[in-house]
């Protein structure tokens, strides 16, 4: 969620709330065709294009994990069971997931794990790779992705932030073998991220001639420093997704893409 321009950080929403959120139209379109007015306009499409490649590689019955609104389910035209789940009720889950989020579902139930912008939010990360590895078959794929540089936002908690080479290691540690490993939305593109979330920052409760200058600020910004920007940085379109060898060292997001490992011949 956005935090209003007056405020200075998101507040927290009710599971309720939440979910009105997560499954709004509006919601979802962002996700998918976000507009050059959006503050997350770089982050999203870019994440967007992530996506549309694991899409394109998997096949079979896919395990959308921590799917909220399952922005992304049109994407997957070659996925003939998709399982939508998440702790937070809605119309578009499938399987509601108990208190410590793991899935209950059968080892090795499952040819591809969609796992998008949902590990800055699990308190065990290790746990929740773990479970992602254990649902998948022998050869399955994993998709995910997760924040790098990225301002803090409850949904209803935030506790992490990722390296490029920090999640897969991650990954690995959880069994499974990475494939493809990318840093999202970097350098230069990166840099106008950044910027758009430094404005939404400007406040000073404590001085208020100064908090009132700043909020009209804001508000230029919001009009016109946003699309302006992010128009700008649809230049740099080549620095959306890099990988995780590229020097950059400001990039908003992470993602990985990895695969459970063959039973060897023989093995019981």
């Amino acid at each position: 969620m956005t935090p209003h321009a007056d405020e200075p950080t998101a507040s927290v929403p009710a599971p309720e709330q939440l979910s009105e959120v997560i499954h709004a139209d509006a919601y979802l379109a962002s996700r998918l065709a976000p507009g050059l007015s959006e503050p997350n306009y770089l982050s999203f499409i870019d994440l967007r294009s992530v996506v549309g490649r694991f899409a394109g590689i998997v096949s079979g019955s896919l395990f959308d994990y921590g799917s909220g609104g399952a922005p992304y389910r049109s994407l997957f035209t070659g996925i003939t069971r998709y399982v939508r789940a998440d702790i937070t009720p809605g119309p578009a889950v499938d399987r509601l997931l108990p208190a410590d989020g793991l899935t209950r579902e059968a080892a090795g139930s499952y040819d591809a794990v969609l796992s998008t912008q949902v590990l800055e939010h699990v308190p065990d990360p290790a746990a929740y790779l773990a479970e992602c590895a254990r649902i998948l078959r022998p050869g399955g794929r994993l998709l995910v992705t997760t924040h790098g540089m990225f301002e803090e936002h409850g949904c209803p908690h935030d506790y992490h932030r990722w390296t490029a080479r920090g999640l897969e290691r991650a990954v690995e540690r959880a069994g499974l073998t990475v494939t493809d490993s990318w840093k999202l939305t970097a350098g230069a593109r990166g840099a106008v991220q950044m910027i758009q979330y430094a404005a939404n920052s400007l406040h000073l409760p404590e001085r208020p001639v100064l908090h009132r200058i700043l909020a009209v600020v804001r508000r230029l910004h919001g009009f016109i420093g946003v699309p302006l920007l992010n128009f700008i940085a649809r230049g740099f379109a080549s620095q959306g997704v890099v990988a995780a060898g590229h020097p950059a060292a400001i990039y908003a997001g992470v993602a990985v893409i990895a695969r459970r490992p063959e039973v060897a011949a023989g093995a019981s």
